[in-house]
């Protein structure tokens, strides 16, 4: 009795340590980001957040100044407000956040040098453009803050400079802000390896999915509701208001007519005094005319152009929004499903491993330990 005493301790100890082997955690086998690349992620899209709102705040401010009827002017900050926002999701919205962080910084800087350098825009506007370029200024500051708290100081200066001179190299030609991607050419001016695919660990890549599905959740009414305000601005032309205008002008050329037709003596005169003492002035008007018909023209025609490429757009947003959540949530989800399947095969493995494990514990060292209990006590036996 005393032996088995001892015995039955020594036996759930063996149990109890095979137990605790079949204790299984389903790490990753991906690299987690690392804790600086976590942050980068999370000041950049703070900061798109921000730009969101500073954007927004500027052009409201802008269009308060502006005259009820000057829907030119209305358009580009509708413009600005779309094109802005969604060049700013697209660039800080990426898996990687290096990326995020140099496309970011490089699509703020490429808008801060367009409203510097955007003469004609402000020439003889009664808007003041400079609430535009003085919150472009601000953004792209506050920026510069963000990587230079979060880079080296070597590779703050370094990066500063790539940023600026391929800004000034891939500059915004219009209000339609086309963004060019700039991290490939970041890498290979810092000397760098090829860009990273890494996901980081399946919480991160979650979290990764669940910023960008919020984002666009976020962005999508205001963007679909600023596309239809810029068509109804530029489609406010009414036949009612054609045909009456076109009426004035007849009853005014008919009286005109008549009064030359009854007076032709005082017309003639007339015509004469006016060739002498008003063609230099009239001349002068024309070339001004001229001047400020073509401008318009030009920015009526670049309008239009934005214009009718918004309307195209807005038919297949929703369509592309779906798209691509669809292939996000694709790449994440096949990626966790892989995951959790390698992880359950080397569950079950080691599951049927310390199973076994455990019944040879149960059921063969009890026998094993009575076998040589028993040539004891025989030997013991014998000797005596």
């Amino acid at each position: 009795m005393l032996m088995w005493n001892k015995i039955i301790p020594l036996l759930l100890a063996v149990f109890l340590s095979g137990c605790s082997l079949l204790e299984v955690q389903l790490d990753s086998k991906t690299t987690p980001l690392t804790p600086q690349e976590l942050k980068m992620r999370a000041y950049t899209r703070d900061y798109a957040q921000s730009f969101f709102s500073e954007v927004e705040s500027a052009a409201d401010s802008l269009e308060a100044q502006l005259p009820v009827d000057d829907t030119v002017t209305r358009s580009y900050l509708l413009l600005w407000k779309i094109h802005a926002e969604q060049g700013m999701q697209k660039a800080a919205f990426q898996s990687s956040p290096t990326a995020s962080l140099i496309d970011s910084w490089v699509f703020t800087e490429q808008m801060n040098n367009y409203f510097r350098s955007s003469i004609e825009m402000n020439d003889e506007s009664e808007v003041d453009w400079g609430v535009a370029a003085d919150a472009s200024q601000k953004l792209n500051d506050d920026i510069n803050d963000i990587a230079k708290g979060l880079f080296s100081e070597d590779d703050y200066h370094s990066s500063k400079r790539f940023v600026e001179e391929f800004a000034k190299a891939h500059s915004f030609e219009d209000i339609s802000f086309y963004r060019t991607p700039a991290y490939r050419a970041w890498l290979k001016e810092m000397g760098g390896a090829e860009a990273s695919l890494n996901t980081g660990t399946m919480p991160e890549a979650i979290g990764d999915v669940s910023d960008r599905v919020s984002i666009s959740s976020e962005l999508a009414p205001k963007i679909i509701g600023w596309k239809a305000q810029l068509i109804a601005l530029n489609s406010n032309l009414q036949g009612e208001d054609l045909q009456s205008a076109l009426r004035s002008l007849k009853a005014s050329s008919d009286s005109f007519q008549d009064f030359v037709n009854n007076n032709p003596e005082y017309m003639k005169d007339l015509a004469q005094q006016m060739s002498l003492q008003l063609q230099p002035l009239v001349n002068d008007i024309d070339k001004k005319t001229d001047a400020k018909l073509d401008r318009l023209t030009r920015e009526r025609v670049a309008l239009e152009g934005l214009v009718e490429r918004e309307r195209k757009e807005l038919v297949i947003i929703l369509s592309d929004q779906r798209e691509a959540l669809t292939q996000d949530l694709n790449t994440t989800s096949e990626h966790i499903v892989n995951l959790v399947m390698d992880k359950l095969i080397e569950l079950i493995k080691s599951t049927i491993l310390y199973f076994v494990l455990f019944i040879v514990c149960i059921f063969f060292a009890p026998l094993g330990l009575g076998y040589i209990l028993g040539k004891r006590t025989q030997q013991k036996t014998l000797k005596s």
